[in-house]
């Protein structure tokens, strides 16, 4: 067994003489179905690059088999090998969510919302490279009569520390809740910690005027600019009148360029 979670638990099997990762659901009642199902479809019916790669399905186990990722997942490399991720490593796997959420976020013909962005669900394949797991909570949204795509539930969902305010009090689901819970993400990856009200921190090293305070120690030469830019970012996450689309696009494209002059 190499995972356990409220879902079930996860083993790592072979499969024609390949590593995969086998996740078996608990037996959690309609719920628990609804969800299998729900992560069923859209892994079959979604490719990406950064998205974990569906290989098989077993309706009879509630099993689902996945790729195998040699590195498990954010959550465990923060905590138990953070000297492994450098700067260059985190801020690529801040770009390679930002990327993985720009796919779903821009779907056709419904924009498509994870719902559960936290370290936990991102999982790191060779290299560290990004794989978006667990769409168990995932939404599919609709046009609304101002043109921003949203879902309209009762039941709210998502993991404790990481839903959205707006999302807590208002049922609806927007492409906010991922930029909200990829905010707190971005702050865990910066500071390798999960204080209790991570984005305060930042507000405080903002007034302080020096992001530098928080940033993980066990990272050697993080450059201030872009401890700055994922700050920033951080900060205008859970700002309640942000426009996500226009400014996940301006994020995403600090990002690019400061990856590009790491690769030049």
């Amino acid at each position: 067994m190499i995972g356990q979670g409220g879902y079930g638990k996860v083993y790592k099997c072979q499969l024609n003489n390949s590593d995969v990762a086998v996740k078996i659901l608990d037996n959690q009642g309609d719920q628990g179905l609804i969800e299998y199902i729900k992560e069923m479809d859209v892994l079959e019916a979604m490719r990406h690059e950064n998205l974990i790669n569906l290989m098989g399905t077993c309706f009879k186990f509630r099993a689902l088999v996945y790729e195998y990722l040699p590195n498990g997942s954010l959550e465990d490399c923060l905590k138990d090998r953070p000297r492994e991720l450098t700067w260059e490593i985190r801020t690529r796997i801040v770009y390679e969510i930002c990327t993985a959420l720009r796919f779903l976020h821009s779907n056709k013909p419904k924009p498509l919302v994870h719902g559960d962005i936290k370290p936990h669900n991102v999982l790191l394949g060779a290299n560290f490279k990004v794989k978006l797991a667990d769409f168990g909570l995932c939404r599919y949204l609709t046009q609304g009569e101002n043109s921003k795509a949203f879902h309209q539930t009762m039941h709210v969902s998502g993991s404790a520390g990481y839903i959205d305010p707006d999302y807590l009090g208002s049922g609806k689901v927007t492409p906010g809740v991922d930029v909200y819970s990829l905010g707190k993400t971005v702050v865990i990856i910066l500071t390798g910690q999960h204080p209790p009200n991570v984005f305060r921190e930042v507000h405080m090293a903002k007034r302080r005027g020096s992001f530098m305070s928080i940033v993980d120690p066990t990272v050697r030469d993080w450059p201030e600019d872009v401890v700055k830019t994922l700050a920033r970012f951080a900060l205008r996450s859970i700002k309640p009148d942000r426009d996500c689309s226009e400014f996940m696009g301006s994020f995403y494209r600090e990002l690019e360029m400061i990856l590009d002059g790491v690769d030049n």
